[in-house]
C-alpha cells in the first residue's frame, strides 16, 4: 500500500527488491591493516589471483590494486556471496616470495570472512573477572617452580610423539604382511610418564604443590562429591524458576472454559506450552499434540 494505491510486485520484482548485493565481489572501501584482528575470521581464507582468459584486463587492475595495498599497508574491504545474505570479507595482498629463482610466495590476495557482530563472543566476560580470580600466592608460585625443575625434559619436542591410533594401524598392516599371528606392541608415547612421576624427587615436589593449594586436609572424592550436589542443587534451583514462571502465565487462563469452547487451538504454541510446563509435562511436539495433551490433563 502506497497513498492508498496497492502496489503489486511480480515474484521476480520481489526477488530483486531482496537482493542485497551479487555474487561478485563488490568492493566498499580500504582501512589500515591493523584494523583487522586475528579473531576476525570465520573459516579459512581463499587466495585469490587475476585471470584475464576469463575477464580481459584483470591482471593489470589487480597489479595496481595489489601493489598500491602493499605499500599503504591497507586492506580492502568487500561484499561476497549470497545476494539475500552478502558476506563481509577482507582482501589481504600477499607479496611474492622468491629465492634463488624459485616462488615460495605466489602474488594475490587472501580473501578473509569476516565475522558479524554477534559471532564475537567475549567469553571472559561471563566468567570470572580480574578482581573475583584466584591468585597464586609466591608459596605456590614457588612449589609450582619446582616442579618444573624436578622433571628434566631432555631435548622435548611436540613433534615427537607419535600419533597411537597410526601405529596400531600401521603395526597391523605389518603383521598381516609378514603372516605374523601376534601384532607388535604399540608405546603409546601420549601417556604421562609415569615411571618419572614416581620418582621421589618429582613425586613429593607435587604433594607439596597440591597442599600449598589445596591444604592439608584434602580430600579430592569429597570434594567432587561437594561439586555435583551443587550443581544438582543449581540446577533444581533453575528448573523451579522456569516452572513458576510458566504457571504464572498459565493462571491467567481458564483452561477448562478454552478447552470446553474448542477455544484451545486459538492459543499459540508459547501460551499452550506454560500450561504443559507448569504441570510438569512434555511440551515437545506440534500444536495439535499439545493441545490433546493439555485436553488428555484436563480429562476431556
Amino acid at each position: 500500500m502506497y497513498n492508498d494505491t496497492i502496489v503489486k510486485f511480480s515474484v521476480r520484482e520481489l526477488s530483486e527488491v531482496k537482493r542485497v548485493a551479487s555474487h561478485h565481489l563488490r568492493l566498499i572501501g580500504f582501512k589500515p591493516l591493523d584494523c583487522l584482528k586475528d579473531y576476525h575470521n570465520l573459516r579459512p581464507s581463499t587466495f585469490i589471483y587475476p585471470s584475464d582468459e576469463r575477464i580481459f584486463g584483470s591482471t593489470c587492475v589487480f597489479v595496481a590494486l595489489h601493489s598500491s595495498m602493499l605499500r599503504l599497508g591497507r586492506f580492502a574491504l568487500a561484499f561476497y556471496g549470497n545476494p539475500t545474505r552478502p558476506q563481509l570479507i577482507a582482501l589481504v595482498a600477499q607479496e611474492e616470495v622468491t629465492s634463488s629463482g624459485r616462488q615460495f610466495e605466489p602474488p594475490g590476495m587472501h580473501m578473509i570472512y569476516l565475522p558479524y557482530s554477534d559471532d564475537i563472543r567475549y567469553p571472559e566476560e561471563v566468567h570470572v573477572t580480574s578482581d573475583d580470580a584466584p591468585r597464586a600466592t609466591d608459596e605456590q608460585i614457588k612449589k609450582a617452580s619446582n616442579i618444573f625443575k624436578r622433571i628434566d625434559l631432555i631435548n622435548f619436542s611436540a613433534c615427537q610423539f607419535a600419533n597411537p591410533a597410526l601405529q596400531r594401524h600401521y603395526g597391523i598392516l605389518e603383521a598381516l604382511a609378514l603372516g605374523e599371528d601376534e601384532m607388535p606392541d604399540i608405546k603409546d608415547e601420549t601417556l604421562p610418564d609415569e615411571e618419572g612421576l614416581s620418582k621421589p624427587g618429582v613425586a613429593n615436589a607435587i604433594e607439596e604443590f597440591k597442599t600449598s593449594v589445596y591444604g592439608e586436609n584434602y580430600d579430592q572424592e569429597e570434594a567432587e562429591a561437594a561439586a555435583g550436589k551443587a550443581s544438582r542443587g543449581n540446577a533444581s534451583k533453575k528448573r523451579k524458576e522456569v516452572t513458576d514462571a510458566a504457571a504464572q502465565i498459565s493462571a491467567a487462563y481458564d483452561w477448562a472454559e478454552l478447552a470446553d469452547n474448542g477455544k484451545l487451538k486459538e492459543m499459540t504454541t508459547v501460551e499452550l506450552r506454560s500450561y504443559l510446563t507448569a504441570h510438569d509435562l512434555p511440551v515437545s511436539g506440534k500444536k495439535d499434540v499439545l493441545i490433546s495433551r493439555i485436553l488428555t490433563h484436563l480429562g476431556k
